[in-house]
């Protein structure tokens, strides 16, 4: 029951189960006002011949993604529907202050969306951190001062009053992508997300990829030229915000260009760019290349503020189709700089779908 109304027959054939079954479900689910009778599509009178349609706005869904500089919340329906959505300055003074910012901006979001906050019954949460699978426990949470060894959860529930889901940022952004379709058949996709730093999402066979600590896809740290120290992103180094410029200050560029200008410059054919955006490409290709080979996905998806940018995909996508031995899709994000927050009102709506009613049946 998405966006239509549908009647008894039709239901409990789409979903699987009994008429009676689904009967019975359906009268509990009027009680608690979860589906609304939307009239008769004709026929004989009586109950069967009652078109039901879920209440969207009976129960609504939080989700927020937290960035190094700032926060993109929203607040969804039971269909999906964004109703309100906002963006803040991360406050950079600890993860006392940062639960405080979101419950705060959970307020705003309610009223903005004109709907009290009782209403809300579920939250996601999206971080730029490994995040434990069991415990939550955060790690590799540099771009976040105060918030690594630690766990949110607990004081996330507190301050926004309802369960709290947390996850990598990039795996919410992988989620959004694959339900925003970009193909939802491929179950065996690699979201690289490439900005100020480089992070990666998995999915292979459907689910996603997480690790024993949360850490899986995590690319920046791949040593691709040599072991570093511990904790040395050896290829965000290299291809992140700060590494283009510092490479483009070494070939003779001007320090005081950004990577956008950098771009610029290579679009109107600037020699030292467009050297400078071959190697960041190289790089990146080599990361993905490494991906390919260990884990066979068919699907790149590209995003962030230098991934999603349609040159530097064409350069990777050049150097990984010369060398891989099969053919591989690359795309760019179609969700953009919204996928992180749409995956989080993903994780968040099916978490609570599933908590009202129920998981059902596969065929």
């Amino acid at each position: 029951m998405g966006g239509e109304s549908l009647q008894r027959p039709a239901l409990a054939q789409r979903i699987g189960l009994s008429k009676l079954a689904v009967s019975e479900l359906l009268a509990g689910l009027e009680v608690r006002g979860l589906v609304q009778v939307e009239g008769k599509l004709g026929g004989a009178p009586g109950r069967s011949q009652l078109s039901y349609a879920l209440k969207a706005d009976a129960a609504l869904v939080l989700g927020f993604d937290v960035g190094g500089t700032k926060i993109a919340g929203a607040i969804a329906d039971l269909r999906g529907q964004v109703l309100a959505e906002t963006t803040e300055p991360t406050v950079q003074s600890g993860a006392a202050d940062l639960v405080a910012q979101l419950g705060s901006m959970a307020d705003t979001l309610c009223a903005q969306a004109g709907v009290p906050r009782f209403r809300l019954r579920a939250g996601a949460v999206g971080i730029p951190a490994a995040v434990h699978p069991i415990t939550a426990d955060l790690s590799l949470a540099g771009n976040l001062p105060g918030l690594e060894g630690g766990n949110l959860r607990s004081s996330l529930r507190d301050a926004l009053g309802v369960n709290v889901l947390i996850d990598n940022d990039v795996n919410l952004a992988l989620l959004a992508e694959i339900g925003q379709g970009t193909d939802p058949r491929r179950g065996n996709a690699a979201f690289i997300a490439l900005g100020t730093g480089i992070g990666g999402a998995l999915m292979i066979n459907g689910h996603l990829l997480r690790g024993a600590h949360g850490g899986a896809g995590e690319l920046g740290y791949m040593p691709l030229w040599q072991i570093d120290g511990p904790g040395v992103p050896s290829l965000e180094e290299r291809v992140g915000e700060a590494g283009i410029r510092r490479d483009y200050v070494s070939r003779g560029g001007d320090a005081a260009h950004t990577v956008r200008d950098i771009f610029a410059a290579a679009e109107h054919g600037n020699k030292t760019a467009r050297d400078v955006l071959d190697a960041a490409a190289h790089h990146v290709a080599r990361a993905a290349l490494a991906l390919l080979a260990l884990l066979d996905p068919d699907l790149l998806i590209f995003g962030g503020s230098i991934g999603s940018r349609p040159e530097f995909i064409e350069r990777v996508e050049r150097l990984v189709s010369a060398t891989w031995l099969r053919p591989i899709q690359v795309v760019r994000s179609r969700s953009g700089g919204r996928a992180g927050l749409l995956g989080a009102l993903d994780l968040a709506r099916g978490a609570l779908l599933e908590e009202l009613f129920g998981t059902l049946p596969t065929r």
